[in-house]
C-alpha cells in the first residue's frame, strides 16, 4: 500500500514587524544597544557642556545672596504661578547676563557644528554596521565606518546644508515675496512682514501658516534625499557625493512611495513620543509651582534624555530603512557587489573575495 504523500507545510504568517519596514528598522535599531547608548552618551556630554556655564554662573550668582528656594520663580516665570516673578534679580544682574547669553550662544554654535559632524561620523558607523550584517564587535565596526566615510558623507552634509539654503531663499526672500504675497495676494512691498493690507486676520495666518508648512516639507525632504544619498554612496562604495546625490534624487522621483513611506512613519512614531513626552513635561511643570518637590525637578531632565535617546534609535532606523529600500529600488553598478561576499578581521577592513581564481587565501 502506497504511503500517503507528504503533504507541504503552511507558510508561516509574517508577523507584524516583519510586515512593516519602519518596526523592522527600529527593531535592528533598539537591538544595537552598544551602538545608541554611545551616540546618546555624546550628545548629552556636550549638552552638559554648553549648559554648565549657565550653572556655574547662577550658582555663583546666587550662592550666600537668597534664601534657598526663594529665586525658584524668578529667574523664569511659570505660567501657572506669573505673581510670583520678581524682576529684581535680572535688573541688578542686566549686564552680566548679556555677557553670559553672548558666551552660551557662541558655546552653542560650537557644540551645534561637533554635533552636525558628529552625526556624519555616526551616519558613516550605522551604515557600515547594517550593510555588512556582521555579529560582534559592532563598536570596532562602528568606528571603522564613521572615520572611513567621514569625507564623503560630509560633502553630502555640506550639500544639504545648500539645498536647505535655497528653500530658504525660494519660501522666506524675493521669490516668495514677489510671486506669493505681492503676485498673487497683492500685499505692498512695506507690508511683507504684518500681512495688514489682507482682508482678515484669518488669512494673515493662513499665509503664515502655508508657508511654514512648505518649508517643513522641504526640510524633512532635503534631510530624506540626505540620508539616501549616503546610503548609495556606502552601499556601491562610490566617492561622487554630487553623483550620488543625482542619482538618488532620481530614484526618488521614480518611487516616490517606496522610499518616502518608511521614512514619513519613523517621522510620525518619533513625533508621537516626543509630543507625549511634551504633554508630560507640561504636567510637570504645572505641578511645580504648588509643589517643587525634588522628584519633579529630576523628573524634567530625565524626560528630555528619554526623548533624546528615542531619537537617537529612530535616527539609526532610518539608515536601516534607507538601506533596505535602496537595496530593492537602485541598480547594482556593473562591478561586483562589495559587500556581498568579504573577509577580514574584527575591527578592521573588509577585503572582498574574488572566487576560485583568486590568488590569495585567508590564514587562521
Amino acid at each position: 500500500m502506497d504511503a500517503p504523500a507528504p503533504t507541504a507545510p503552511a507558510p508561516r504568517k509574517a508577523s507584524l514587524v516583519e510586515r512593516f519596514l519602519f518596526l523592522r528598522a527600529l527593531n535592528a535599531a533598539i537591538g544595537r544597544t552598544p551602538i545608541w547608548m554611545l551616540i546618546w552618551a555624546v550628545t548629552t556630554v556636550l549638552a552638559l557642556a554648553v549648559s554648565y556655564s549657565q550653572f556655574g554662573w547662577y550658582e555663583q550668582a546666587l550662592d550666600h545672596r537668597y534664601e534657598p528656594g526663594s529665586m525658584v520663580y524668578t529667574l523664569g516665570a511659570l505660567p501657572e504661578a506669573p505673581d510670583r516673578v520678581d524682576p529684581a534679580f535680572r535688573t541688578d544682574h542686566s549686564a552680566e547676563l548679556d555677557l553670559l547669553g553672548g558666551a552660551t550662544s557662541r558655546q552653542g554654535a560650537v557644540a551645534a557644528l561637533l554635533m552636525m559632524l558628529f552625526g556624519v561620523f555616526c551616519a558613516g558607523g550605522w551604515l557600515q554596521i547594517i550593510l555588512e550584517r556582521t555579529e560582534g564587535h559592532s563598536l570596532r565596526r562602528f568606528f571603522y565606518g564613521g572615520s572611513c566615510y567621514f569625507w564623503r558623507f560630509t560633502r553630502v552634509m555640506v550639500m544639504s546644508l545648500l539645498v536647505l539654503s535655497l528653500w530658504g531663499w525660494l519660501l522666506h526672500e524675493l521669490p516668495w515675496e514677489r510671486l506669493v504675497l505681492e503676485g498673487w495676494l497683492g500685499v505692498e512691498a512695506f507690508d511683507h512682514e504684518r500681512l495688514e493690507t489682507l482682508d482678515s486676520e484669518w488669512g494673515a495666518w493662513l499665509v503664515g501658516a502655508v508657508q511654514a508648512a512648505l518649508m517643513a516639507v522641504a526640510f524633512g525632504l532635503t534631510l530624506t534625499w540626505a540620508d539616501y544619498s549616503r546610503t548609495r554612496i556606502a552601499l556601491h562604495d562610490t566617492r561622487s557625493a554630487l553623483g550620488a546625490g543625482l542619482w538618488t534624487l532620481a530614484t526618488m522621483l521614480r518611487h516616490p512611495v517606496q522610499t518616502l513611506r518608511p521614512m514619513l512613519a519613523l517621522m510620525l512614531v518619533e513625533g508621537a513620543v516626543i509630543a507625549a513626552a511634551s504633554l508630560l513635561s507640561g504636567g510637570i511643570e504645572a505641578r511645580l509651582a504648588d509643589d517643587p518637590a525634588l522628584v519633579r525637578w529630576v523628573a524634567l531632565p530625565a524626560l528630555g534624555g528619554v526623548v533624546m535617546m528615542w531619537r537617537v534609535v529612530t535616527r539609526g532606523a532610518r539608515y536601516h530603512a534607507a538601506a533596505v529600500v535602496s537595496r530593492a529600488v537602485v541598480r547594482p553598478l556593473s562591478r561586483p557587489d562589495p559587500w556581498k561576499q568579504s573577509v577580514g578581521g574584527p575591527g578592521g577592513p573588509r577585503y572582498p573575495i574574488a572566487g576560485a581564481t583568486d590568488d590569495y587565501e585567508v590564514a587562521l
